[in-house]
């Protein structure tokens, strides 16, 4: 079986992409995956490091409103989609996936055009715009949210089959976790992280979190990001004592797992990295997503019980307060974390391979 794939622009486009291209390894080692992607894009610095052949293909971001951006836009998917024709006729794939971003556009409507089966497949619980209009040429779209069939083409068969995470995430042990971080039982962990650029409004909720929280238990860890660590690292010369700041966690599952509640953005695959174990959370959704689409994932959360949702603007002021009755609600506390787990789908890429291989026969 050979493979086109294409989603990028932001790791929550590629990362799934990959998770998919590894289940497909996983089960045919002789399969063939190939990715396309923009020269500058995220995606061409992560792909190769994978492992994969990778493609570059011209695309462009359909700006919101017109503009001349809109015909440079339009210029560059005619060319990227042309260049996408050849690269099929070339390389015969049996199945195209695409994982949302611009990027996926020219690949899906060329797969189109030489009538290639198309598997899209969405993060977000607010389909992003790629997506949306590439529904009516797939046969199928991949969901990781249920009960959002209506934004896609009716010609589309809708399956919901959870966001891809790497698998770590569905083995880790949460008392291996705290043991590995030094917790007792009369510890309480605090995870916040602002996403791999960091988040200002979370940076600066936490601090008048930790103004509040004076109990020596309670351990507060904040991942900023690589971008702004200098930054924030000389701003921290002023913070609350308690606040320990990372510039990077690389091994997220470990932190999560062992934390009692979380503090972040609710980007796609956050969302399904905290479903997976369980861990409970107040996110708060980054309020320039394009669509507010991480309003939607956030809303998931609190619609099941599993996590607070607490808009950007109101973080700062909030947050204190909310985490404090959470912390002396240990009940409310099992159930977030009971109710994540019940969200969570761990074999997302294993059923996203199924839909992949049904077409490919």
């Amino acid at each position: 079986m050979k493979v086109f794939l294409a989603g990028g622009g932001t790791s929550g486009h590629i990362h799934p992409a990959v998770a998919i291209a590894d289940e497909l390894k996983k089960q045919d080692e002789k399969a063939e995956v190939l990715f396309c992607g923009t020269a500058k894009g995220l995606e061409s610095q992560i792909i190769p490091k994978m492992g994969y052949p990778f493609k570059v293909i011209r695309a462009a971001q359909l700006p919101m409103k017109p503009s001349m951006k809109t015909v440079k836009a339009v210029r560059e998917f005619l060319a990227g989609r042309k260049m996408c024709r050849k690269l099929i006729r070339e390389g015969k794939p049996d199945v195209v996936i695409g994982t949302g971003g611009f990027v996926c556009s020219p690949l899906i409507a060329a797969a189109h055009k030489e009538k290639v089966p198309i598997v899209l497949h969405e993060q977000n619980a607010f389909p992003g715009r790629s997506n949306r209009m590439m529904s009516k040429y797939a046969k199928t779209v991949c969901t990781s949210f249920p009960g959002i069939e209506h934004y896609f083409s009716k010609k589309a068969k809708i399956v919901f089959t959870g966001n891809p995470i790497r698998g770590v995430f569905s083995t880790v042990d949460r008392d291996a976790c705290r043991e590995k971080l030094g917790l007792s039982e009369k510890n309480t962990l605090i995870l916040a992280m602002g996403g791999s650029l960091g988040a200002r409004t979370v940076n600066q909720a936490i601090v008048e979190l930790a103004k509040v929280i004076t109990d020596p238990d309670v351990r507060i860890i904040l991942s900023v990001g690589k971008q702004r660590y200098r930054e924030v690292v000389e701003e921290a010369k002023n913070w609350p004592k308690s606040i320990e700041v990372f510039e990077y966690i690389s091994d997220p599952e470990t932190y999560l797992a062992a934390c009692d509640l979380f503090i972040g953005r609710a980007g796609a695959i956050t969302c399904a990295e905290v479903q997976a174990v369980g861990a409970p959370s107040v996110l708060i959704p980054y309020p320039y997503a394009a669509q507010d689409h991480q309003t939607y994932n956030a809303k998931t959360f609190e619609d099941a019980k599993a996590g607070i949702l607490l808009p950007d603007d109101q973080a700062v002021e909030k947050l204190p307060g909310i985490v404090k009755e959470l912390l002396e609600d240990k009940e409310r506390l099992d159930t977030m974390r009971k109710n994540a787990r019940g969200l969570a789908i761990y074999d997302a890429a294993s059923r996203i391979c199924d839909e992949v291989k049904a077409l490919a026969r």
